[in-house]
């Protein structure tokens, strides 16, 4: 049970992290809003929409920031009990060094379940909401990859994209459809917006090749689906509009201007689903969603991080260079993660394994270094 040992050890350390967060947060936030003052006088964007903009930013920047400050946090916390002779008095009243650990765990789990719901529910939101109002005020289009436009697989088609607006309106749409390796049909669209779960394509040219013959069509307007079914040789997919694929995924356009670390789990694994099923490249997008798992659990383990160094402090001195040495272990930690996501995308690695290595690594540390100081 969550008793009074387990508050007492757990509000020692949950006020110390909030300060260390609400500290490093604000620096953050701070070298924020001078970077986006660059921007200030560009289109409509204005001091208040920069203001605005940072101010959104600030569940993500807690999330990122949250496991260093826990640690942080804990040395700080666990370290003044410490050097007040607390938790040897604890010690002396019979209570074991276990115990002390199980209300150290305890907290870890309650700020982790926390993270984790700030992570899937209010940063990719206020992440989203954050850059739709910068790119709109400052008058952009969202960037694309390279001059080629953005390329994505629905089905048999090949569809690319010119340019995609804040509001998500796709500009200079181009579908090409294949059967047996032969290009059947080439659809240009000026605009497509979405209406109705659908996309209303406007201004349209079809041109279809049958045999060496070509015939070209306009259309002023359609919906995708009722153009799929129109055109298609598949029978299922004139049956059923929901066995047709969507034009373009509304994730797919959100990730664009958010980075898949912004995003939820459940976001990237229907990202991640799309991808697959489409026979496209989905390792990028598997590695956020594993780096995405393993940042809850980060927070445990920089807890359980902490307890050797605070454990050794009460039977030697030095307890400032041991808690500095726990500092350089956590950012050694956050280095080591970063390094082996990007060696991951280079070299091929698993996804799942280059983000739960570095978390094993520190966990398997911290508990030898946890029964050597216990």
């Amino acid at each position: 049970m969550f008793g009074t040992l387990d508050r007492y050890i757990g509000r020692s350390i949950l006020v110390t992290s909030l300060l260390v967060l609400m500290t490093l947060v604000a620096l953050a936030s701070i070298f924020g809003f001078i970077g986006e003052l660059d921007d200030v006088g560009k289109g409509s964007y204005r001091v208040v929409d920069a203001a605005q903009y940072v101010f959104l930013t600030i569940p993500g920047k807690a999330y990122l920031l949250f496991a260093p400050a826990v640690l942080l946090g804990s040395l700080l916390g666990l370290g003044a009990l410490a050097s007040n002779s607390e938790l040897t008095v604890m010690r002396a009243a019979g209570i074991s060094g276990g115990r002390i650990i199980r209300a150290v765990v305890v907290t870890g789990v309650g700020l982790m379940l926390i993270i984790a719901l700030i992570g899937e529910t209010v940063m990719p939101k206020a992440e989203q909401i954050a850059e739709e109002l910068r790119l709109t005020a400052l008058e952009k289009r969202l960037s694309v990859k390279g001059n080629k436009g953005l390329w994505l697989k629905s089905a048999d088609r090949f569809v690319n994209i010119g340019t995609v607006m804040p509001d998500f309106t796709l500009i200079d749409v181009t579908v090409h459809e294949l059967s047996s390796n032969t290009l059947t049909m080439a659809m240009r669209a000026a605009r497509a917006r979405q209406e109705n779960n659908d996309w209303l394509l406007e201004d349209i040219e079809i041109t279809r090749i049958n045999q060496g013959s070509i015939s070209t069509q306009r259309i002023e307007s359609i919906l995708w689906k009722e153009f799929v079914r129109r055109n298609t040789v598949t029978s299922q997919e004139v049956d059923s509009d929901s066995a047709i694929p969507d034009l373009v995924s509304a994730d797919v356009l959100k990730s664009i201007s958010i980075s898949p670390e912004s995003l939820s789990a459940i976001n990237l694994y229907d990202q991640i689903q799309y991808l697959q099923s489409n026979q496209l490249d989905s390792r990028r997008i598997e590695l956020a969603f594993w780096v995405k798992i393993a940042s809850p659990l980060s927070t445990l383990v920089m807890l359980m991080l902490s307890l050797p160094f605070v454990f050794a402090s009460q039977r030697s001195g030095g307890a400032g260079q041991k808690i500095f040495v726990g500092i350089m272990l956590g950012i050694v930690y956050v280095l080591l993660n970063k390094v082996l996501t990007q060696l991951a995308l280079a070299s091929g690695l698993s996804p799942a394994f280059s983000a739960l290595l570095p978390l094993v690594c520190f966990l398997v540390v911290a508990i030898i270094g946890i029964k050597r100081t216990t």
